[in-house]
């Protein structure tokens, strides 16, 4: 590929899709259950293009702001390889947030309104003085509200029923119970960063039992909705949570993160077959392009 063919699928992939799977995932079961009919057409696809643009442009902002503590975390940096600028990345989040908000309002001014609060949520999350992703409590709220809240009110923008209070209670529960532990592998550079997350003040097995009762609260909701697969993926979760309490080590704790997500994505995949399919594509390039690029096998289930 040319060098600015390689650019491109540099920033696609610094947009970091794998973090896409939750946002898609939790908008198609959430759509599909609030829906009155949940066939997904053209105008059933601009909300999902706007959410996965926003979100885009979330991850865009959390790296320039990120940048020491993911150094510090030896996470795979674009920005500190050089492989993008900082004003590159900036560009990037501003084109990818812009068309987000116009896409959402072209879709209706429900999901306008909604795109546009993920925006500003995305930005103050990162972004200083704000910064809520460094605040305990901020960071686990902000990522509630984002993922568990406001996707599946953009799934049924205008709806207004118990069944909704449910959806979004069961979502953000486990969106909660999950962030818990994706904080804990980056406890050594948010301390040394000054960062004030609930890693930082807690031991591992205080924050994976704060994430299991989060996830006890989420199969009560889930019994409300009456649907077996999203019961069985609280318990499954609880399970390997429970598991995670008694031997805190990381693989193990890596993999209690991460397969809640890969359900809930098996999930969505059962209600709309397409995106299995699309799934595997993804996956499959995301493991060539890291391969080619990294040297490194990633996505990793453990």
């Amino acid at each position: 590929m040319t060098g600015s063919a390689v650019k491109i699928v540099d920033f696609i992939f610094a947009a970091r899709p794998m973090l896409l799977f939750p946002v898609w995932s939790i908008y198609l079961i959430s759509y599909k259950l609030l829906s009155p009919d949940p066939v997904l057409d053209y105008a059933g696809l601009l909300p999902p293009a706007g959410l996965t643009l926003v979100f885009c442009g979330t991850y865009y902002i959390n790296q320039i702001y990120d940048y020491e503590s993911d150094r510090i975390n030896r996470k795979l940096g674009f920005l500190q390889k050089n492989m993008i600028t900082r004003s590159e990345m900036t560009a990037a989040y501003i084109s990818t947030s812009v068309l987000a908000v116009l896409l959402a309002f072209y879709s209706g001014l429900a999901v306008g309104i909604l795109i546009c609060l993920i925006f500003l949520l995305g930005f103050i999350y990162s972004a200083p003085p704000a910064r809520l992703k460094d605040r305990p409590l901020a960071g686990l709220l902000s990522n509630i509200c984002a993922y568990g809240v406001l996707i599946p009110a953009v799934a049924a923008p205008g709806v207004y029923s118990r069944m909704m209070i449910h959806v979004i209670l069961y979502f953000a529960l486990l969106v909660g119970a999950g962030y818990l532990l994706t904080i804990m592998p980056d406890r050594e550079g948010d301390r040394k960063t000054g960062k004030k997350t609930l890693a930082a003040y807690f031991s591992d097995r205080v924050i994976i039992f704060m994430a299991l009762l989060l996830l006890i609260a989420g199969f009560y909701f889930a019994l409300r909705i009456d649907n077996l697969f999203l019961i069985g993926i609280c318990a499954v979760s609880a399970g390997l949570f429970t598991a995670a309490l008694v031997w805190p080590k990381g693989s193990l704790v890596l993999f209690s993160c991460k397969f809640p997500i890969f359900l809930v994505s098996l999930l969505a995949g059962y209600y709309f077959p397409v995106y299995l399919v699309f799934i595997l594509v993804l996956l499959i390039l995301t493991r060539l392009y890291y391969k080619k690029r990294f040297g490194m096998i990633y996505p990793r289930i453990n």
